[in-house]
């Protein structure tokens, strides 16, 4: 199992874990914490398109746990925090961390904002290292070793596909594999399915939009959300929603250089995923039945 699949079981046992103490949960330092999470998760590169800040928002407002406080309250509190941390990344950043600190008094709050932040961060299926880093931090912050929630370990992990029921894949054009006893044939697995980050990054180049933006990084130059809008001649923040899809479908990489946020094409990780797809298209898949013959 691959640390992003143990990952998304993780998330799913976060959750629950998180609801069965709900009721112990409903602090002002909790909330307070919380919204500095979210925040810090949603603008985790630098940047926030609207899409983003809207699908946040609506996180916060649809999570079981944050439903012990007023959802207006919540709303006000974390666009604020989010409106802090946009206009000076370097302050907002340092001041949400300081507030996420003060759940540390209380280990069980303090557990619960981080996996309120892998919850949230995990939600569009794509756990960027933008975002795993702020986590990290907070889990400093709160000083809980980031080894508890496997955030120690980059989260992209090359990996063969494999059809489901692991069985091997074709070899020239014949499926490998055990034999079925009956007819002494290789027993073929059934049709293999694209793996949540590959489906992501096929996502990501279905617009045609975003496939012209994209070749502006083909030859590695690296690139702000102004000068990618000049070149492509969209509207910034068309480009910067435009942009953070290309990111979490592992197309392009984002740095931080003061308070300009750069992108530029993620080779390795292009590599990586072009290799699943180039997997899976050559997967066997579950030959039909064929028809009796008659006569």
């Amino acid at each position: 199992m691959t640390l992003w699949d143990r990952l998304k079981d993780s998330v799913q046992t976060m959750q629950a874990q998180l609801t069965a103490k709900k009721h112990e949960l409903q602090s002002g330092a909790f909330r307070d914490a919380s919204m500095a999470m979210c925040a810090l998760v949603a603008a985790a590169d630098g940047t926030i398109d609207p899409a983003e800040r809207r699908r946040v928002a609506q996180l916060i407002a649809t999570n079981d746990v944050l439903q012990n406080f007023p959802p207006d309250d919540l709303h006000r509190r974390f666009e604020d925090r989010l409106d802090e941390v946009t206009a000076d990344f370097a302050l907002g950043r340092a001041s949400a961390m300081r507030e996420i600190g003060k759940a540390r008094r209380r280990p069980a709050e303090a557990r619960a904002v981080i996996q309120i932040g892998i919850v949230i961060g995990c939600a569009d299926g794509y756990f960027d290292e933008s975002e795993r880093d702020v986590v990290r931090e907070a889990c400093s912050a709160l000083d809980i070793p980031p080894t508890e929630f496997d955030l120690h370990r980059p989260l992209r992990v090359p990996r063969p596909y494999r059809a489901p029921g692991g069985l091997p894949r074709v070899v020239g054009d014949r499926a490998s594999g055990r034999a079925d006893p009956g007819t002494g044939r290789a027993i073929r697995p059934g049709a293999a399915v694209p793996g949540d980050d590959l489906q992501v990054f096929l996502k990501a180049l279905t617009s045609g939009t975003r496939q012209k933006l994209f070749a502006h990084f083909a030859d590695g130059e690296e690139l702000t959300v102004g000068e990618a809008a000049e070149r492509a001649g969209l509207g910034p923040s068309t480009t910067s929603e435009h942009l953070a899809v290309l990111r979490r479908g592992g197309l392009l990489q984002s740095t931080r250089s003061g308070k300009l946020v750069r992108y530029r094409a993620d080779r390795e990780g292009i590599a990586e995923l072009l290799g699943q797809l180039h997997s899976y298209l050559l997967a066997p898949s579950e030959p039909r039945d064929t028809p009796p013959a008659h006569g």
